[in-house]
């Protein structure tokens, strides 16, 4: 008992200069903000948070794993930045959504959150100034593209901020007995499409009632011991359901890209992406035409994806993400050369690159 004691009493004295630490890296972050405050610089600087968790993950010896250090220095900047200046950040609720731990993952828990029920009110509130950040699902490597994302892209005045991948587990939630006492599951499109064949192997019959998120299903799912729904882990802890099975999507890698809008640029320092959008003529060649002017600039083309036109039907709208940053020289060619051949060209934003 004596060992354990003076060991406890160690950690006392660590916690107390960390707190020392915290405060003084606080009272520095404060001092930021006054500069930032003169120069009408963002506080959200996705590239330089970057920056710092690889630096961070590069001097760690352990026994923390770099994931369990990125987690607590996400919270710290979090908690700094709030310091600087309080932010509001609006996703796809309730609780416990994919969306909603997306966002964790961007902001932490020290922002101020608005928890929506549709992706088209989390667009409205950025447009409307009432959060200055929202976090939204573009694409999944499973299911593919999320449709009403790329609509709303083309008609905003928001931008790409930042990006994140997110890797997504899909359980089983319910408190039932077992899989036979199952009668209902409630669940998101998306989830479904991740795990379809196990819920046909191992639910047949059951009735799927299709909800608004994986967050709104787990709630529902929680009013009864016959239903289940199909969201993350966290949820269950947050509706008090059991796990009856986990993991259970269809492929490995399962992952969920995630943007943040806003209707401020990103800073150009750290941005590496650009997405853009645009529609073309109904001839021949008109987009290996458009496409061109990278291969000669060298701009990779990391996403090419093409969705019918919001507006006119048999028309079709192109998304391409491309490596750079709009505002560079052999970017700036490129667009010029192609806005011509265009019937509309839109600049959705450069931006920090998720994957680096």
């Amino acid at each position: 008992m004596d060992d354990l004691n003076t060991l406890r009493k160690k950690i006392d004295e660590i916690d107390k200069r960390l707190v020392k630490t915290l405060n003084k890296r606080a009272g520095l972050g404060q001092k930021i903000a006054s500069i930032k405050h003169k120069t009408n610089s963002p506080v959200f600087l996705p590239a330089r948070e970057r920056d710092i968790l690889k630096s961070v993950a590069a001097e760690n010896k352990g026994p923390l794993s770099n994931e369990s250090l990125g987690c607590i220095f996400r919270e710290i900047f979090s908690a700094t930045r709030a310091v600087e200046k309080p932010i509001t950040v609006s996703f796809l609720g309730p609780e416990g959504s994919f969306s909603h731990l997306a966002s964790l993952k961007l902001f932490g828990s020290s922002c101020q959150r608005i928890f929506e029920t549709g992706i088209d009110m989390v667009f409205s509130d950025v447009e409307k100034e009432r959060a200055d950040f929202g976090v939204v699902p573009i694409e999944n490597s499973i299911e593919g593209t999320v449709g009403q994302t790329h609509d709303l892209l083309i008609k905003s005045p928001v931008k790409i901020y930042a990006e994140t991948y997110f890797e997504i587990h899909i359980n089983l939630l319910s408190n039932a007995s077992g899989l036979k006492n199952v009668k209902t599951l409630y669940t998101h499109y998306m989830p479904l499409g991740q795990c379809r064949r196990w819920v046909s192997q191992n639910l047949p019959g059951v009735k799927i009632v299709e909800m608004s998120s994986t967050a709104a299903a787990a709630k529902k799912a929680a009013a009864s011991d016959k239903s289940a729904a199909l969201g993350a882990y966290e949820a269950a802890g947050i509706y008090k359901l059991g796990i009856l099975a986990e993991k259970i999507e269809e492929r490995q890698g399962n992952q969920t890209r995630f943007l943040v809008i806003s209707l401020k640029d990103s800073p150009e320092n750290g941005a590496e992406k650009t997405s853009i959008v645009f529609s073309i003529k109904d001839e021949a060649g008109a987009l290996s035409e458009i496409l061109r002017p990278f291969s000669v600039k060298n701009l990779n083309l990391s996403k090419i994806h093409s969705r019918p036109s919001p507006e006119k039907g048999w028309e079709y709208v192109f998304f391409v993400d491309f490596d750079g940053n709009a505002s560079a020289p052999e970017a700036q060619w490129v667009l010029k050369k192609i806005k011509p051949l265009t019937i509309f060209l839109k600049n959705l934003g450069s931006y920090p690159d998720g994957r680096v």
